[in-house]
């Protein structure tokens, strides 16, 4: 089949890149058109979701009243754990924009989002210089089609903010600048709580004094946004307890979700013991997952820049698997993993299957759960939706699962390059031995 003049043609370098010079040329522009229109039609309605709670939590932190009473008003305390509540931080960082009015606040916070997404973009390229031309645009082509970006765009939300930090924290790390880095890390957990487990794997790589400056600098901002802020408090007794729930929402992608979903699909499975053993589950897949990839990432023995690329890599993956909600537009950040594992198969040129394996667990994170035969009403009426639904809930989470397992796989790999490379000490005896 090579030997096809339309399959051969594939195969042939010069020909690769045209075809992917093209298509990033399109992807660049539907990315552009997409853009302008979203950022000239923005109106109250289209920021029910989610831009308005966050708009009212800022104007509460401009005024110095409950940051969180707008929401609870709008939306009650149940809706915790399905929205992204904002922390304290983020509604200081948007109360400067409460004098332009909701739609205006949103217009500037839209820009900044676009300006995330491309300067992760710019910051992904430069921490992966391993990636060929064609390697680079195929990366671009891939971040400019990937549905959860526009997902990201489409509500305003902070995962292209979250991407650029995390891919500065990388880059900082890299360059052994552990002060910017662990601000960086204390940033992004600021506005998300999951970056926080990069401190205890940097620890476990050996880079310590970055660990403890991440855990220094966040202690600091968390206080001086929690005195900014009143009402910020909630955040601890209300919200993280909440969101740590999670949700059997059929959007919701993550381990948590898909046991959720068969225990609201199936009450009794388990005798009143269900809910109980269901909750256990879920908090042993989290210790695992996390566990796992951070012992990994130490067990490499080395913090050089393979180890540090694939451990974060591997470590943001295993997050949003456990995440107690995972979004589609959550995956937005896998575009780093992706990156990493891009550059490692350029490298290192291994076996076909990774590269098969790596666009499998792009097209499967790619995918929406609408683009399957599920039930209309959200309502399961027979044994047989149920399953599907289970399967067709379930695709974005065995395309995390496989780009984990993939991304430990290649840190293994490494491990073992490692050990192939590093010189055999001499025996003690040899050593003592004097010279003749």
């Amino acid at each position: 089949m090579k030997r096809w003049y339309g399959i051969r043609r594939l195969y042939e370098p010069r020909f690769q890149e045209r075809t992917l010079l093209l298509l990033l040329v399109i992807a660049a522009t539907y990315y552009v058109v997409f853009a302008v229109v979203q950022w000239t039609t923005l109106t109250p309605e289209s920021l029910r979701f989610d831009f308005a709670n966050y708009f009212g939590g800022a104007q509460a932190a401009a005024h110095g009243s409950d940051i969180y009473a707008d929401f609870k008003r709008s939306w009650g305390t149940e809706a915790w754990v399905v929205a992204y509540i904002y922390p304290p931080f983020f509604a200081e960082l948007l109360a400067p924009l409460t004098p332009l009015g909701l739609v205006g606040a949103a217009r500037v916070w839209l820009l900044a989002v676009h300006a995330a997404f491309l300067g992760s973009l710019a910051l992904l390229i430069h921490i992966h210089p391993e990636l060929t031309r064609a390697g680079r645009r195929l990366l671009l082509v891939a971040a400019l089609g990937f549905m959860p970006v526009y997902l990201n765009l489409k509500f305003q939300q902070v995962a292209t903010v979250w991407l650029l930090l995390l891919s500065a924290a990388v880059w900082a790390a890299l360059r052994r600048r552990d002060g910017l880095a662990g601000g960086f890390i204390a940033i992004a957990a600021s506005i998300k709580v999951t970056p926080i487990f990069l401190i205890p794997l940097f620890a476990r790589l050996g880079r310590w004094r970055l660990a403890v400056m991440a855990s220094g600098l966040l202690l600091i901002v968390t206080l001086v946004t929690m005195l900014a802020s009143a009402g910020s408090w909630q955040f601890f007794t209300v919200v993280l307890p909440r969101i740590g729930l999670g949700t059997a929402n059929w959007d919701n992608g993550s381990i948590d979700g898909l046991v959720s979903r068969i225990v609201v699909l199936a009450p009794q499975l388990l005798g009143g013991a269900t809910q109980t053993v269901a909750k256990v589950v879920i908090a042993l897949a989290a210790f695992t997952v996390i566990g796992v990839t951070i012992w990994l990432a130490g067990r490499a023995g080395t913090n050089d820049r393979w180890t540090i690329r694939l451990s974060v890599a591997a470590l943001m993956t295993s997050l949003l698997i456990v995440s107690s909600v995972t979004w589609q537009h959550h995956l937005v950040t896998l575009l780093l993993p992706m990156a990493t594992a891009l550059a490692w198969i350029t490298v290192r040129r291994p076996r076909a299957r990774y590269g098969w394996a790596l666009a499998a667990a792009y097209a499967m994170c790619w995918a929406d759960r609408r683009a399957f035969p599920l039930p209309a009403d959200l309502q399961v009426h027979s044994a047989a939706q149920g399953a599907l639904v289970l399967a067709g809930t379930s695709v974005k989470l065995v395309g995390l699962i496989l780009l984990w397992a993939l991304l430990l796989q290649m840190l293994r790999r490494e491990r073992q390059w490692t050990a192939l490379r590093r010189p055999e000490r001499p025996p003690a005896d040899a050593a003592a031995a004097p010279a003749a």
